[in-house]
């Protein structure tokens, strides 16, 4: 075939792509918008993790029926505990956020979306949680189980 012949099947291919019937928008921004939320948003649990940790332990002296000697013994090493969860929840916020950043990428072009891969903070106490369309913010996310 000449060169000439195949470029003019190139350009009527070409536009016939560009002309043709388009397809529905298929994209789905869910999962990347949680990805960078997850990221941004990690620091803010680990700066108010000291008071989620208070939080969480006042929630646990006054919904559950244990000994007062117990409540009060527990209260200071279960306050540095919850600290430290805290700031291990929000690693692993950050982790999941970076894991979904290039699925939520590859989710732009295709039907659907998948699930978050760290539950945890969806389902918890948070200073601030509001979503925004498919954008989920939220601010100060506890990651202890007591609130379940």
């Amino acid at each position: 075939m000449p060169p000439v012949v195949a470029r003019l099947a190139l350009l009527v291919f070409s536009l016939g792509l560009l002309i043709g019937p388009t397809a529905a928008a298929r994209a789905d921004a869910t999962q990347l918008c949680r990805s960078v939320s997850s990221i941004a948003l990690a620091p803010t649990d680990v700066l108010f993790s000291p008071y989620i940790a208070g939080h969480d332990i006042w929630y646990g002296m006054m919904e559950w029926d244990d000994p007062l000697a117990l409540q009060i013994g527990s209260a200071v090493p279960a306050y540095f505990y919850l600290v430290g969860m805290q700031v291990g929840g929000a690693i692993m916020r950050v982790i999941s956020g970076i894991f979904e950043f290039p699925v939520g990428l590859a989710s732009l072009f295709r039907e659907g979306s998948q699930g978050a891969l760290f539950r945890a903070h969806d389902d918890t106490y948070a200073l601030y949680s509001e979503n925004f369309g498919p954008c989920p913010v939220r601010i100060g996310s506890s990651y202890n189980m007591i609130n379940y």
